[in-house]
């Protein structure tokens, strides 16, 4: 019988093509995940968000604020109401986001000089709804309240650039990096995608080592690798790190090449990084079956890790501003360092050298994690003390 790395890689492949499960985890749900992104975030931003209006001036100006509301991208009038009432129930149905008031003797007022208030009204339970139809609100009353006062002023007299000047005394030249679009799915797909991907890597580890223990199959896998835990441990992960750094990669250059995301640095940087990063979650993969031999423990264990890289990556909340208590439990988490590397070399298109720090955390993880707990492994596999669960 044949012995050794090269054994156990044929072992481990015949159990991969006679079982399904193996194929779901390492390609069918990656790629579904890849498929989701591409199409249903391809808008970029959401659009078109139902929104009500109360208009109790009636005047030119108000039906003016309302075309320009219901002709941005955003804010879709799908409602035109008569009470305060009416429009609170329907957004607490959720039949719109958010509703618009505007005051009687609006017009009046604007044309006088007197500030008038529209009150308006969100949901801000959905986040980012309410965010891009505040912002669009904001801007078509800004403009509006320009555009009036510099009327006024004309009408007076005054001389047209020195009255755009008391109009807009601050002239703003924005510069949006990364992201020049505001592409919600830039924000989300870029680290969702294979952040996913990556916790299907460190699921599926947990997996094919704890289906071992529990089927009382590990003194077989261990006799083929000649005994040599490190060679079983090797031998038995390295089919689905190359899956799965294939899979990452696939999804980078969905990303890049199909979606349009920006790309100012070496896409070779981010593969590289994308590999060191399925190897790191393997690597928690093999210190949590180890030290938990149960594999529905080890799972659920595996599965609330995972999910929690992805609120103290980065990504969601600043780690600058976490709680110093919290912002060093973030370094536990391979999926921090990802990030941090597509930041520098997607956004900032900085070189390998830029990312050097991240790339050694990384490799910290397979360096430390593996060897801390593979004697409690192998005496797992070989005396096939399995917890129950």
């Amino acid at each position: 019988m044949k012995k050794g790395l090269l054994a156990v890689l044929q072992r481990e492949l015949k159990r991969m093509i006679s079982q399904p499960i193996y194929l779901v985890m390492t390609i069918i749900i990656p790629s579904v995940v890849i498929i989701f992104f591409a199409t249903f975030f391809n808008q970029g931003v959401p659009s078109q968000l139902p929104v009500a209006v109360i208009d109790f001036d009636n005047s030119a100006t108000s039906r003016l604020i309302i075309r320009n509301l219901d002709a941005g991208q955003m804010c879709e009038i799908k409602y035109h109401l008569t009470s305060y009432e009416s429009a609170k129930s329907k957004m607490q149905r959720g039949e719109i986001y958010s509703f618009v008031i505007i005051p009687r003797n609006f017009e009046k007022d604007v044309y006088a000089g007197v500030q008038p208030v529209v009150n308006f009204h969100t949901e801000y339970s959905h986040y980012l709804a309410a965010s891009l139809i505040m912002r669009e609100i904001q801007t078509t009353l800004s403009s509006l309240a320009a555009g009036a006062d510099l009327k006024m002023r004309l009408l007076k007299g005054e001389d047209s650039r020195k009255a755009m000047a008391q109009v807009n005394p601050i002239a703003m030249d924005n510069h949006i990096i990364g992201n020049p679009l505001l592409n919600y799915a830039v924000y989300l797909s870029s680290l969702m995608m294979p952040g996913i991907i990556f916790l299907m890597a460190l699921m599926c580890t947990v997996y094919v080592i704890g289906i071992e223990l529990k089927n009382g199959t590990s003194p077989r896998w261990l006799v083929v690798s000649n005994k040599n835990i490190g060679t079983a441990i090797l031998g038995k992960i390295l089919p689905y790190t190359l899956l799965f750094s294939f899979m990452i990669v696939i999804s980078e250059i969905v990303l890049e090449r199909i979606m349009g995301f920006p790309n100012q640095g070496n896409p070779a940087i981010m593969y590289l990084g994308a590999l060191f990063t399925v190897v790191s979650y393997q690597a928690v993969g093999i210190f949590l079956i180890s030290i938990i031999p149960s594999m529905r423990t080890a799972l659920s264990i595996a599965a609330f890790y995972g999910t929690m890289g992805f609120s103290l990556s980065g990504f969601t909340y600043p780690n600058f501003v976490m709680l110093p208590a919290v912002k060093g439990f973030t370094y536990l988490y391979p999926l921090k360092q990802y990030y941090d590397i597509y930041c520098n070399v997607q956004i900032n298109g900085l070189p390998f050298s830029h990312n050097l720090i991240h790339f050694a955390i990384l490799m910290l993880f397979w360096a430390i994690l593996p060897f801390v707990c593979i004697r409690k492994l192998r005496d797992a596999a070989v005396n096939l003390n399995y917890m129950r669960d």
